[in-house]
């Protein structure tokens, strides 16, 4: 098959495509969670080995791969993270390579992202005339916000001297070729929001024995509504989204359940909106159930923080990606409220994340959704790109 952008990559990687490609369907079809990546584990180890990379470790954190490749030179060392788990969702791809293992699916691209960070292993072993080394992050647990932190809490920025790191990430708005770059922010922090409303179950048709939780618990989605729009600053940006509401069972028209609960996610940018959100809300949500004779129980959890590029690292990926693919293929992007826990790398060392367009007739849907697939026509522009920033990052670091 035709490889898209064959005439701007770099040496050898056209040739790897349909290789590229059956990694990426093995992978898609063998979705792992959480920490839980013992398979992708032993697949990536297995084609590491067979192109030559020797410094491997997968005993630094449960899940992870962590892998060495130095240059033929001395110099600086950087890190390429890609994640590697997936979500706990169905998957309706709807392809040969569809999840085998029911109620997973790699919804969000990692399958495509942990194929291409193979291939940049590929090409630095084969090619080593750069100065320094590259360590490269297979990382489990991106979903549950937890992968990166507990690689950082293990030491890997020290253990391995990482002074800058780098990352990608399939972006299905952006047409497949095309790499997005935003220095600063890019994406938000994330925190998730856990309510249980508990009242007193009774008859439905004798409401006033029993405390209902459900129009309790309707209040509080009303009110949380109105943080957003009335309680942070019109110029900032955040979001505040209830995705669950659950009381009672569809078969039991007539039983008032004792409890509902609720959940949803807070999406914001800056650390004070973070702050001022999580002290509304638990105000907020007590007052209502009180008021209303229910007692509450509240969880907000802090899942990461906001993706903070860092602009000389990114201005000078852009310039590299600019005159390897050309101008028409990158892009200043803006930010948006999805959340990556490649923001925790940020806030220790330098570096950017940058998204990798896939989008044509064939994949417009979106992140997480389960009819999602990544394009493999992207594969060996994105090993190109990010093998490309790795060198040249190095180059600069070495004058």
């Amino acid at each position: 098959m035709a490889v898209l952008l064959a005439d701007r990559l770099l040496p050898d990687v056209a040739q790897w495509a349909d290789e590229l490609t059956a990694i990426r369907h093995d992978l898609h079809s063998h979705p792992e969670y959480g920490f839980n990546t013992e398979r992708t584990v032993g697949v990536i180890c297995d084609h590491l080995r067979q192109w030559g990379v020797t410094d491997i470790n997968t005993d630094f954190v449960k899940g992870a791969v962590i892998a060495v490749i130095e240059g033929n030179r001395p110099g600086h060392t950087i890190g390429v993270r890609a994640d590697m788990d997936c979500l706990p969702m169905n998957d309706r791809c709807g392809k040969d390579w569809v999840s085998q293992n029911e109620g997973y699916a790699h919804a969000c691209g990692h399958d495509g992202h942990t194929t291409w960070l193979l291939g940049v292993a590929r090409y630095l072993a084969s090619h080593r005339d750069f100065p320094g080394k590259v360590v490269l992050v297979y990382q489990p647990a991106e979903e549950i916000s937890q992968g990166a932190r507990t690689l950082i809490e293990a030491g890997l920025l020290e253990k391995y001297g990482i002074e800058e790191i780098y990352g990608g990430h399939t972006e299905p708005m952006l047409p497949k070729g095309t790499i997005g770059f935003k220095p600063g922010p890019l994406q938000a922090a994330s925190d998730s929001l856990y309510i249980t409303v508990k009242g007193k179950g009774t008859h439905g048709g004798r409401p006033h024995l029993g405390v209902d939780p459900i129009p309790v618990a309707a209040q509080i989605v009303t009110a949380l509504q109105t943080i957003v729009s009335r309680k942070v600053n019109p110029i900032d940006t955040a979001v505040l989204s209830i995705c669950s509401i659950n009381a009672g069972r569809f078969e039991a028209m007539n039983v008032v359940p004792a409890e509902c609960t609720l959940s949803g996610t807070i999406r914001t940018f800056l650390p004070q909106t973070r702050v001022q959100i999580e002290e509304v809300v638990k105000t907020m949500v007590p007052s209502i159930a009180t008021a209303n004779g229910c007692e509450v129980e509240l969880k907000y959890v802090h899942e990461c923080g906001s993706v903070i590029n860092s602009p000389a690292q990114t201005e000078a990926a852009l310039k590299v990606t600019g005159e390897l693919l050309g101008e028409d293929h990158v892009k200043v992007i803006d930010p948006f409220m999805s959340s990556e826990d490649f923001s925790e790398y940020l806030q220790r060392v330098p570096g950017c994340i940058i998204r990798v367009g896939i989008k044509d007739d064939e994949h417009t849907v979106s992140l997480h959704n389960p009819n999602f697939d990544f394009n493999d026509e992207v594969l060996p522009v994105a090993v190109s790109v990010v093998a490309n920033m790795a060198i040249k990052r190095l180059e600069a670091l070495a004058k």
